[in-house]
């Protein structure tokens, strides 16, 4: 009764191991040759939808920023001061913002009675804010690191202005290329600019403008009060305190009646000039 048991078993695991048999060296590299070849076909389109992605977010950061400096209009019937002093220290229209893009807390922690470096402002300045931070930022000047100051002199312990958090966008106070009309733009110092001072029309105009990268040493700190800057070079041509990003081509725009722009690097000066300047009187800019 047990012999046949026996020879029918064998036969099955023949029959078995017959269908179970492992895949020869010409198929492994036939699949492995098709899946490198998918891979390099997908990687140009995954890369170009990261990068649309990072511009999107991008573009919102300078939409939030935009609703928050018209909030601020609306409350106090104009923009905020480019860069405002008061006893000696320097505050940023990027501060007085704040809670305007949700960010009240940040707000209530600072001590406007001090500088935005002083030991008293630590807590609020060393925040890192996702709305003053472009996804794409890649190229960080030697004196910033990741998204804040980090350690200044890498001395190891706490000194003023240590650990600052950073911002990608700048306010523009005017057209810095030489005999341009001197801080006419919105982003000013100790000056105030309403909407109805803007001669050349809030859509012709900008007010904040991409320039990421920064560290310290350009002012690149979201609650430095010279985070403000006149344009004198083209597009993405210098990254200390003029208009910059790491998206190809060109840089994100935010005009004075909230709308994003993104304008090519090829752009001519004349015309980054005129978008800079309030009152020109440019009949027309063309986007």
């Amino acid at each position: 009764m047990l012999m046949p048991k026996r020879v029918h078993d064998v036969h099955s695991q023949n029959r078995f191991s017959g269908r179970c048999r492992g895949w020869t060296l010409v198929e492994l590299l036939v699949v492995v040759a098709i899946t490198g070849i998918l891979l390099v076909l997908l990687l140009p389109a995954l890369h170009a939808a990261r990068s649309a992605a990072r511009r999107t977010h991008c573009t919102n950061n300078l939409r939030q920023i935009g609703l928050g400096l018209h909030s601020y209009h609306s409350g106090h019937a104009t923009f905020p001061t480019g860069c405002a002093e008061r006893f000696g220290r320097r505050h940023a229209w990027s501060t007085f913002v704040l809670p305007y893009i949700d960010q009240q807390p940040v707000l209530d922690a600072f001590d406007f009675d001090y500088g935005s470096r002083a030991l008293e402002n630590r807590y609020a300045t060393t925040v890192a804010i996702r709305t003053y931070l472009c996804p794409s930022t890649a190229r960080r000047m030697w004196d910033r690191r990741g998204n804040t100051v980090g350690d200044k002199n890498e001395n190891g312990s706490y000194d003023a202005g240590d650990g600052m958090a950073c911002t990608d966008y700048g306010g523009v106070f005017g057209d810095g290329r030489p005999n341009a009309p001197p801080m006419n733009g919105i982003m000013l110092f100790d000056r105030t600019v309403s909407i109805d001072q803007i001669l050349d029309g809030t859509s012709h105009t900008v007010i904040v403008a991409e320039d990421s990268g920064r560290g310290w040493v350009a002012d690149g700190e979201w609650a430095n009060g010279e985070n403000i800057f006149d344009v004198s070079w083209p597009i993405n041509r210098v990254q200390h305190n003029e208009v910059f990003s790491d998206h190809p081509g060109g840089a994100y725009f935010l005009l004075a009646d909230g709308s994003v722009h993104f304008v090519e690097e090829t752009i001519a000066m004349a015309v980054v000039g005129a978008f800079c300047t309030r009152s020109g009187k440019e009949s027309e800019i063309a986007r």
